[in-house]
This record gives C-alpha cells, sequence and structure tokens, in this order.
C-alpha cells in the first residue's frame, strides 16, 4: 500500500513539474496565421510555454472592456496595440515590466526614447513591437532628370529640402504631393524639447510660444506660398463637382494622379504607407523629414505597442513571449523572415516591420531585406528618434488638440490670424485640458497601483 501511494505522489509531482504553462496572445484577426507561426518559433526555445492565439476584435479597448464585462479572462499578452494605453492602465489590466529587466542580455539594444515611451510613475507597462517613421518619399528618377544629387540622409536639411521642391516647381512638375499636418510633425523636428503639436513630454504641456510650433507653420506657410509648389494645394473639388477643370488638372491632365505619374519631386508620407508605396512605378527612397542643423536630426516616430495583463498566471512566461516578439533578436528576426517569405513585387517586399530594437544581429538582417536603403539607416539612427504619438500615452490629448489647438491652426492656415499672436492663449487653454485629464488619470493609476500587490497574491495562491 505504502509502495502504491509513494507510485502515485510520484507520478503526480512529475506531471505537476512537467506540465506546460500556458498563456493567451490576442492578436488581429489578419494577423493570426502568422502569429501561429511565430510560436511554432518561439516554442523552438521555449518548449515549456503552451501559446494560444485568439483575436481582438473589433479594437483593443473595446475588445478589453468587452472581455472584462463578460467576467471572462483577460489575454495574458496583447500583442499589437496603437490604441491609448492610458486606457487599460488606469484601469489596472497592465502588469508593470521592470522586475523581468534585470540581467536582460537584450533590453541594452533597446535605445532609451523606446524603453521610456510606455512609463507611468517610472514603470514601464507596456514594450514597444514595431515603428513607423513620418519621411519623405524622394523620387530618384526624377530627382535624375532635374540634375540634381542625391542627397545624403544626414545633410537632408531644411534648406535643402526647400531648394529641392522650388528646383523641382515648373510648368510641368511639382516638388511636393501635400502637406498635410507636415507643421505638426516638424514642431517636433524644429525643437530640442518639443515633439508632435510642440508637446513637451518632460514638462508634460504644451508649449507653442518657445517649442516647435511657430517655426513649423512658419516653414509650412513658406512652402505653400509658392504657387505649384504643392501638387495637391492646386486641386479644386468645387470646380471639377461643376464639370470644369482645376489648375492640378490643367497642368496634369484631366485624369492624373501626378505623384504615380512620376510629375511630383517628393511625397509627404510614413513608413505605413508602403503598401500602396510599393507599387509605384519609378525608383524612389524614404528620406527623413528634413532638420535644422542647429537642432540636430530629430526623426518622428511611432511606437506600436506589446503588453502583459495584470491577471495573468504566468507573468514571467508571458513576459517571454511579449520579449520574444518585441526585443528579443531570435523573435524579432523569426518576424522579419515571415513578411519576407510573403514575397517580393518589382524587387521590394510585399510587406515589412521596422523593430524596436538596435541589437546587432537584427540590424545586419534588416541591412539583406529589400527595402528602401533610408529606412535602414534610420534603423541604425534609432536614438535619435522624438516620438510623435502622444495620443498614445497622454490622458486629454484627443480633447487638447481637436477641441482647442486644431481650430486655431486652422485659422492660421486661412490667414485670420498669426502663430504668434495666439500661442500663449492656446497653450493654456490646451494645457488645462491636459492638467485636468491628468488629474483624473493618476487617481485611477494610483488605486491601480495599489491594488496591484493584493490581486497578484490571490492570482498566485498566497492570500
Amino acid at each position: 500500500m505504502k509502495k502504491f501511494l509513494f507510485l502515485a505522489l510520484l507520478i503526480i509531482f512529475t506531471v505537476v513539474s512537467f506540465a506546460k504553462a500556458t498563456i493567451t496572445v490576442s492578436v488581429w484577426s489578419w494577423n493570426v496565421d502568422r502569429y501561429k507561426k511565430l510560436v511554432a518559433e518561439f516554442n523552438k526555445y521555449y518548449p515549456d510555454i503552451e501559446v494560444k492565439i485568439i483575436v481582438n476584435e473589433p479594437d483593443i479597448n473595446g475588445f478589453l472592456t468587452a472581455t472584462v464585462s463578460a467576467k471572462k479572462a483577460l489575454p495574458d499578452v496583447v500583442a499589437e496595440s496603437w490604441e491609448p494605453l492610458s486606457y487599460p492602465v488606469s484601469q489596472g489590466w497592465v502588469y508593470p515590466l521592470d522586475e523581468f529587466f534585470k540581467d536582460d542580455p537584450y533590453i541594452k539594444y533597446v535605445p532609451s526614447s523606446v524603453q521610456n515611451a510606455f512609463k507611468y510613475n517610472n514603470k514601464t507597462y507596456a514594450l514597444g513591437e514595431r515603428l513607423h517613421f513620418e519621411c519623405i518619399v524622394l523620387n530618384l528618377d526624377l530627382l535624375k532628370k532635374l540634375n540634381l544629387n542625391v542627397p545624403t540622409y544626414e545633410n537632408w536639411t531644411v534648406d535643402l529640402f526647400k531648394q529641392y521642391a522650388r528646383r523641382a516647381t515648373t510648368k510641368e512638375y511639382s516638388g511636393i504631393n501635400q502637406l498635410w499636418e507636415f507643421d505638426t510633425f516638424m514642431a517636433a523636428v524644429l525643437s530640442k524639447d518639443t515633439t508632435f503639436w510642440s508637446f513637451d513630454p518632460e514638462k508634460w504641456e504644451f508649449d507653442l510660444v518657445n517649442g516647435g510650433w511657430i517655426p513649423a507653420i512658419k516653414l509650412q506657410k513658406e512652402l505653400k506660398s509658392i504657387p505649384g509648389l504643392v501638387s495637391d494645394d492646386l486641386i479644386n473639388q468645387d470646380l471639377r463637382n461643376q464639370g470644369q477643370l482645376d489648375d492640378y488638372q490643367k497642368k496634369f491632365g484631366k485624369d492624373a494622379d501626378a505623384f504615380r505619374e512620376s510629375k511630383v519631386l517628393m511625397g509627404f508620407e510614413a513608413t505605413y504607407d508602403w503598401s500602396w508605396l510599393r507599387t509605384v512605378p519609378w525608383n524612389f527612397d524614404y528620406y527623413p523629414v528634413p532638420h535644422d542643423p542647429k537642432i540636430g536630426i530629430r526623426l518622428p516616430v511611432h511606437i506600436n505597442y506589446t503588453f502583459v495583463s495584470s491577471t495573468t498566471k504566468y507573468p514571467k512566461e508571458a513576459f517571454l513571449f511579449a520579449r520574444f516578439l518585441t526585443y528579443d533578436p531570435r523573435g524579432v528576426i523569426a518576424r522579419l523572415k515571415l513578411y519576407e517569405s510573403e514575397g517580393v513585387e518589382n524587387g521590394r517586399l510585399i510587406d515589412w516591420f521596422i523593430p524596436a530594437t538596435m541589437h546587432p544581429d537584427v540590424v545586419k538582417y534588416f541591412d539583406t531585406l529589400k527595402i528602401p536603403n533610408g529606412i535602414k539607416w534610420m534603423l541604425k539612427n534609432l536614438d535619435k528618434t522624438v516620438r510623435v504619438d502622444m495620443w498614445k500615452i497622454v490622458p486629454g490629448w484627443f480633447e487638447a488638440i481637436w477641441d482647442v489647438i486644431f481650430p486655431v491652426n486652422e485659422k492660421i492656415r486661412r490667414g485670420e490670424t498669426t502663430p504668434e499672436a495666439v500661442a500663449k492663449e492656446t497653450q493654456d487653454k490646451a494645457n488645462k485640458v491636459i492638467k485636468e485629464s491628468w488629474t483624473i488619470f493618476a487617481k485611477k493609476l494610483a488605486d491601480a497601483e495599489k491594488k496591484f500587490p493584493q490581486i497578484r497574491k490571490q492570482i498566485e495562491g498566497k492570500k
């Protein structure tokens, strides 16, 4: 009897000891197959962690809210999001990850701009998953036709950018396709201290008076004041609706797409526009938005993110998968290979992504991809990035922008006022919104932080 009991206990102990930790990972529906393949790669290194893929539709924060309302378990890892992180953090749904960084061999290759992108109260609530840059797309074929030299990325200054835009503006060509929100992104470039819409992330407030807002608006107005330089400014939909030709059609043709037809030297586009940019029939490269030499190169970047839920039963295992996805070079290269396997068209990869790490193995592999060289250069210069997707972390961002600053920007663009005349009043109103929103958020964050240890104790069966 004793022998039988001993064997039974041994079997139970063996099963428990070698049982797999099972975690769930939520992804977008279009990425399910891709993530299944990534899980197979992950299991080559972590065979004792079972990963189940679930779909988070129709949006991340709505999905999380519905899951909690239905009293269902949150996914252990949310693999990819570009929605406001402040919401799930304020609800106490996100696990701070700093405890896992000690002795991590890979974290040092993540630039500080990415490491610090999702912090509240000095706690890291998410990891950068993939990046997107705001860029200038330069038509290399038209550049040659216009007898203009191919510039280096380092010397792509505001003055050179303006010179090329003017030189390319003729009866047949235009300098750039559009400048929608060009001033708001350049506000992050034409100042050492501010980012998108001239927000100062250190002071956590807008600085329209002393930041990049005013010089960026002046630059945009200067460019738009040159007739024909901005091709899309020639479009007049009212005339078209009346059956008349507008200036765009008179210059480029009735049914013309001037940018696609290689009649525009530059495009103000981003890396997330690749799906259609890769189809243009001419040679191009991605360049950073132009910089001021007095300030230095600043690369406007968007950072999508991954996070671990506070209610996971296996925080270490969940973190390992989140790390594999985001900055573990083994996982990042495996992801790049998955994208690469989807094929090439016209000498260009159909799809790819920009990693959130500068690990030498990742940089080396990224250099082999059939994508524009400018993007490869930007990956090697991640330490020069400036964050522009502030809505992901700043509570009250949308209200401050769309209710306060944007209407003023529109008046400036129409010539009804000047930025100098309205900067102080506008920034004070916007900062009032930010301050009030932060006060509400900070209280919710404090409650979430206070409850977190007790939640973990209950999950871990310690109390």
